[in-house]
This record gives C-alpha cells, sequence and structure tokens, in this order.
C-alpha cells in the first residue's frame, strides 16, 4: 500500500470499543495510509439497541482526537436509505479521487462477498484489507473460494495485528448489569457515555 491510500473502516460503533481504536490506529502504522475513515451506520441500519447517530459519531470524533490521520465520515448518516458497501465506496471515490480506496472486512464477510451487490466490481475497484476472524484465515477463504483467487492482488492481508476479542456488545451489557468497562474503551468514550446516560 502507498501513502494515497485512505483505509475505510464501516461500522454501527454501537459504542466504539478499544478493540475498534487499537485496529484502526494498527491498520494506520502497518500500511502507511495516508488515513482511516471510520464510516457509521445509519439510523435506518437496522439493529436492535443501536442507538442514534450523532451520539456514535460524537464518540467516533473521541477516538480519533490523538491521532489527525484517524477521521469520521457520515456518508451512510447522510443518506436516506441504508447504502450498499459498493455504493458507499463510490461515494467516498468521488470525494477522494486520486485515492486508493482500501475497505477493511473480517474474513468471515469475505466469505460471503461473492452474494453481494456488484461483488466484481468491488473486487476490482477497491482493495480489501482482510481480518482474520476467529479460526477463519484468509488463505482458507481464497482456498474455499477458487473465484476469489483471480482478485487476490485486490485483497490485503496485514501482518501482525493484535486482535482483541472486546466487543460494543460487552461494553452494553456492561453498562446495563453496571459492571466496570474501564477496559474496554477510552476514557473520554465512558465520560460521554455517563454524561448521555447512554445503553442504561
Amino acid at each position: 500500500m502507498n501513502n494515497n491510500s485512505i483505509i475505510i473502516y464501516g461500522g454501527s460503533f454501537n459504542p466504539p470499543s478499544l478493540a475498534h481504536i487499537t485496529l484502526a490506529n494498527q491498520l494506520l502504522i502497518s500500511t502507511g495510509a495516508k488515513k482511516l475513515l471510520f464510516v457509521p451506520v445509519g439510523d435506518h441500519y437496522n439493529k436492535k439497541g443501536l442507538i442514534p447517530a450523532y451520539h456514535r459519531v460524537n464518540m467516533l470524533k473521541l477516538a480519533c482526537n490523538k491521532n489527525r490521520r484517524l477521521l469520521v465520515d457520515t456518508m451512510e448518516i447522510d443518506t436516506e436509505r441504508k447504502l450498499y458497501t459498493i455504493e458507499t465506496l463510490d461515494k467516498l471515490k468521488e470525494k477522494y479521487p486520486g485515492d486508493d480506496l482500501c475497505f477493511v472486512m473480517g474474513s468471515d464477510n469475505l466469505r460471503d462477498v461473492l452474494n453481494w451487490k456488484d461483488w466484481k466490481r468491488l473486487l476490482t475497484n477497491y482493495k480489501i484489507i482482510a481480518i482474520d476472524r476467529g479460526e477463519d484465515r484468509l488463505w482458507k477463504v481464497l482456498d474455499d473460494n477458487p473465484i476469489m483467487k483471480s482478485y487476490k492482488e485486490n485483497i490485503i492481508q496485514v501482518a501482525g495485528l493484535i486482535q482483541s476479542n472486546i466487543s460494543s456488545t460487552i461494553i452494553r451489557e456492561n453498562i446495563k448489569n453496571k459492571r466496570n468497562i474501564g477496559h474496554l474503551t477510552t476514557i473520554e468514550i465512558i465520560k460521554y457515555i455517563k454524561k448521555e446516560g447512554l445503553y442504561l
């Protein structure tokens, strides 16, 4: 990857966890990309327990405040309907025409990508940063899907990532059950959650 690369990291970030923030920072260091954009899903994304987008954006901005190469893009929040990944990437490409866009995807989603809208164009026009999930390794996904092997020059694996099993779900459960979340996200995000009375 080159320093004309922008990493696109989508998700609900409900709330952003230390795992999200650590992964984003590691990806910037390992790839030398010029920036990473967190792209949170909009309120029309039908997910149980999803809090309003403006809270998730505010928390992501707090997560970004120590690294000016981390940014938040509200592309999916600002649209009237849920966007397909290819639509989000096409819109971002209009915004950053001179840059290589690299989309972060877990190996579980990569395994399913041939069922996604315009998957051929997705794998041709954009680079995928594949993150191993659990026992599912990138090499295994490619072995199991011979069609995808012809796109493998656009599928990037970043070596040496330290992965964490901290999830937003664990944070929400701990808040609900009045358990400590100090080790699960940043102090700024914890203060924001308390101030706004979120996830109770």
